[in-house]
């Protein structure tokens, strides 16, 4: 292993040139594919919290849809479509996915999935709230050998087999078999999911006991675990103890076969080695450039960058307004990362650049993430640094800083973080640090973090906050929660709890309940929410405090702040291979926003409670064996309004390079006034792919309103287009 001073040399020259610029997130911040005996598994890590929801498969086998939804969070999202190449151990791309936006809820999203063949896979949630897992049946053989964590094997298909009961241990009291066979049955789903320390911390438990019924089973299972962890020597010792207890039967034949692999003869081991890869570098990414034409969306670029940037939009709102728009829209997105048997070292810079073609004033640069992640695997320590999105610890939003991590013992992780958020405020200053200690493995399916920290805004406490997230997973089950408290203003900030349930025929059950404040509590709220003191609007805090105390302000900031509640129950049922069904309940409440000069200037009302029950359809293969169809109805009802949602979308491939995207949207409400909107917008969007690495795109919609009433009575015809082209390198 080289020094560890070495390695931090090396990421100290790289991070020296990382700049600064304002920014917005995109969505997917990594992808990696490891393998898990038989099976290849692709996990897909996020920037932000998101929620499994669905999953569809075309009969081709070569094309499926991975539905999500983003989660509540106080950071704006940057929704551009973005691609990943997965290379495997050939040349050509294993798995290419595209993220991109379903219809036009910008937070409901897929990601779009183009195999090598006929490739079967199922989708789960990950661990966690940042990550979806896609598991690509009886391709493990394709994962080349340094995928996965840095400095892991890959194994022999062999190692993939799970041990059946075999049930001819002695066997003891009842209470010790029932200990025993749950102890077996949470390291099986531990191993399952590749948590292979859990797995051989409980197994090394059921082993301690008197013998049962669970034994042989257990020995063979910490066997398998020892070996897929990476470490072949306790796992020929586990082996060849299951062979000095039981010599015969299907499982000696498999520990047998197991020891032959983990002791190749030395000529052989050592032309394996030779021919192995010490260190591999792969780059992925892509550039594109579009143009936005028509009308724009209807809340403007200030109010999407400002602290409120990540209120949800309600289905009443009209998506489009009647701003003309000219805008060319390029971005980049690069990832490069070189690995080795001991380190793990990744470079990822994602820009976008808005060329607003109407007012000059308003083109903008907007760099997401510029930073060097760099990985040991012995000390076991991680560094990140540069423009990043946060991981958690009590950082809400995107920020220029460091972050790092040292395991200190094998489930446990002490965690700092320091740094500056992005989002401009006025012209004030604002720096922040923390701290926060993880447990991978509270329980064998609990884990969670603590976390405290605090930001100063221009000398003042900001925010001090202390924090819990939980994690846990349990065969089908993943949920995860946080619980964010400020000290200083004495207020809750955020209270949210998710999970998704999925079981063996893929019925997915899906909760959520996310409470908020909005925005974040901070004392720099002040500066938005000012009182006419002053004869102009101040923009320092050193501006505020020369008329109002500390204290007056921070209960300025409580009085002021508004909370959102959003929650949500659903469920999607596999009838057939070609239908799925669906329904779901929903729950928005957003509080009263006052007025804040250039972005919200009228201020908002509380919403109250506004209720929506839908129900999907979904199917696939109806005319192809490549097309997809999800029709939606919602019932809406709110304190004053009354509305009706019906909404259709259609993907079909046609020729392999054609992908056409025809969808239409019917909306009607009426409110306390009796004044009746009726909307219907058709669109379509076409994606053609005349090389593999190569997209052009475009997409138009129109909407049609009418809307009449006992005071005001409105037609009129909006239109939104966009083209331009994706290169995926």
């Amino acid at each position: 292993m080289k020094p560890v001073t070495t390695h931090l040399f090396r990421l100290a020259v790289i991070a020296a040139s990382l700049v600064t610029a304002s920014a917005h997130a995109q969505l997917v911040d990594d992808v990696e594919l490891r393998r898990v005996g038989n099976d290849a598994v692709l996990q897909v890590r996020f920037v932000t919290p998101v929620q499994y929801l669905r999953t569809l498969a075309t009969g081709s086998g070569d094309l499926g849809h991975v539905y999500y939804d983003v989660l509540p969070t106080p950071e704006t999202i940057n929704f551009l479509p973005t691609e990943r190449r997965i290379p495997a151990g050939s040349a050509a791309p294993f798995v290419v996915m595209t993220d991109e936006t379903v219809g036009t809820a910008e937070r409901s999203r897929r990601l779009v999935l183009r195999l090598t063949g006929n490739t079967p896979f199922t989708a789960r949630a990950g661990q966690g709230n940042r990550s979806i897992e896609i598991v690509l049946r009886d391709r493990g053989a394709m994962v080349p050998a340094t995928s996965g964590a840095a400095g892991a094997p890959v194994r022999d298909d062999k190692a993939g087999v799970l041990p059946a009961p075999s049930g001819t241990a002695a066997v003891g009291s009842s209470e010790a078999e029932a200990r025993a066979q749950a102890l077996l049955a949470q390291a099986r789903q531990a191993v399952e999911r590749a948590d292979y320390a859990v797995a051989v911390d409980l197994l090394e438990q059921l082993l301690a006991q008197p013998a049962t019924a669970s034994s042989q089973d257990a020995q063979e299972l910490i066997a398998v675990a020892r070996w897929r962890e990476g470490d072949p020597q306790r796992a020929r010792v586990e082996f060849e103890t299951y062979l000095k207890l039981y010599p015969t039967g299907p499982g000696a034949l498999r520990a047998r076969e197991a020891l032959l692999t983990l002791a190749p003869p030395a000529p052989v081991a050592a032309a394996e080695a030779a021919a192995a890869p010490a260190v591999t570098t792969t780059v992925t990414g892509s550039v594109a450039t579009y143009y936005y034409g028509g009308q724009s969306k209807s809340r403007t670029q200030e109010f999407q960058d400002s602290a409120l940037g990540g209120l949800p939009t309600l289905v009443s709102d009209a998506s489009l307004s009647g701003t003309d728009q000219s805008q060319i829209l390029s971005s980049v997105d690069l990832n490069w990362r070189r690995k080795d048997a001991d380190s793990d070292l990744r470079f990822v810079l994602r820009d976008t650049y808005s060329a607003d073609l109407l007012r000059n004033d308003k083109s903008k640069n907007k760099l997401s993430a510029f930073y060097v992640d760099y990985r040991l695997q012995s000390p076991g320590l991680s560094v990140r640094l540069g423009r990043q999105s946060p991981t958690g610890g009590g950082v809400m939003g995107r920020f220029d800083g460091v972050q790092a991590s040292w395991r200190f013992a094998p489930k446990w992780r002490l965690n700092a973080v320091a740094g500056q958020p992005t989002d401009k405020l006025l012209d004030s200053r604002r720096s922040f640090y923390g701290a926060s200690i993880d447990a991978d493995a509270l329980t064998s399916n609990l884990g969670g973090s603590l976390y405290v920290i605090e930001q100063r805004i221009d000398g003042q406490t900001d925010r001090r906050a202390i924090g819990n997230e939980m994690r846990l997973q349990m065969g089908g089950l993943s949920a995860s929660s946080i619980l964010d408290y400020d000290t200083i203003l004495g207020g809750l900030n955020i209270a949210s709890v998710q999970g998704t349930w999925q079981s063996a025929d893929n019925t997915v059950v899906n909760v959520l309940y996310d409470r908020r404040a909005t925005p974040m509590l901070m004392l720099g709220n002040s500066l938005f929410f000012q009182n006419p003191v002053l004869a102009a609007q101040a923009t320092r805090l050193q501006d505020l405090l020369a008329v109002q105390s500390v204290s007056l302000l921070r209960q300025q900031v409580k009085d002021t702040t508004a909370y959102s509640t959003q929650a949500m129950v659903g469920v999607t049922h596999p009838l057939s291979p070609n239908w799925q069904i669906g329904a779901d309940i929903r729950l928005t409440n957003i509080g009263e926003l006052l007025p804040v000069p250039d972005i919200l200037p009228s201020g908002q009302p509380g919403t109250g409670n506004i209720w929506s029950v839908g129900a999907q359809v979904i199917a696939t293969n109806l005319y192809s064996s490549r097309d997809t169809h999800v029709l939606v109805f919602n019932q809406l009802k709110a304190p004053t309004y009354k509305g009706t949602l019906l909404q259709y979308n259609n993907s079909s491939t046609i020729a392999q390079a054609w992908q056409l995207e025809p969808s239409l949207r019917i909306y009607q409400q009426t409110d306390s006034t009796d004044t009746r909107t009726r909307r219907w917008a058709p669109g379509m969007r076409v994606t053609y792919r005349p090389t593999a690495k190569l997209s052009l795109e475009s997409e138009l919609s129109l909407e049609f309103s009418n809307i009449a009433g006992p005071t005001r009575t409105e037609t009129s015809r909006r239109t939104f287009y966009y083209f331009g082209f994706r290169y995926d390198i």
